[in-house]
């Protein structure tokens, strides 16, 4: 399986930031390398993500083309060891494994044993049914791969990501 990650070309230790935990009305984690599944040259989660929300797409714009944006397509070598957070039961494994204030599990901890975790968003939310927990998760815009440790790249292919003008509108 391959990965893009969208605004940046190069991945090297030292652009990498270790993943965090963050405060607790917040399950995403900061750092790490973040990622989605490359399907094919013409579609990805995140971009399409954020050509839904061109506020994000103007966040993250630091180059000179909000049309033009970098990317890597990413590789993992065959021993990366993933975990795979699709249901109420794993994500419950992880907040008893790895606590992290109430309803929470420490990315930092998972991390000394995980090369990274894939949050299967719409699986998750259709397996839970508590309304805060899925607020929550709905957070993460797109299924999701975070990277804690860049080791587990076998290879990576810099590139551009070329997104067609189109007239926009930012929502208020």
């Amino acid at each position: 399986m391959k990965y893009l990650t969208v605004g940046t070309r190069e991945i090297t230790q030292e652009l990498f930031r270790n993943v965090e935990d963050t405060e607790p009305n917040n399950i995403k984690p900061r750092g790490g390398l973040w990622l989605t599944k490359y399907y094919s040259e013409f579609y990805n989660e995140w971009v399409d993500f954020i050509l839904d929300d061109p506020v994000i797409l103007f966040y993250k714009n630091r180059h000179n083309s909000i049309w033009e944006q970098p990317c890597s397509l990413v590789t993992l070598n065959n021993l990366a060891n993933i975990f795979y957070l699709d249901s109420k039961q794993k994500l419950d494994y992880l907040r008893c494994t790895y606590p992290l204030d109430n309803d929470k599990f420490s990315y930092q901890a998972i991390s000394n044993i995980y090369d990274g975790i894939y949050v299967d968003m719409y699986h998750l939310l259709c397996d839970i049914d508590d309304d805060e927990t899925r607020k929550k998760i709905f957070k993460f815009g797109v299924n999701s791969l975070v990277l804690f440790n860049l080791d587990c790249i076998d290879y990576y292919h810099s590139g551009t990501v070329y997104i067609e003008p189109f007239d926009y509108e930012v929502r208020e």
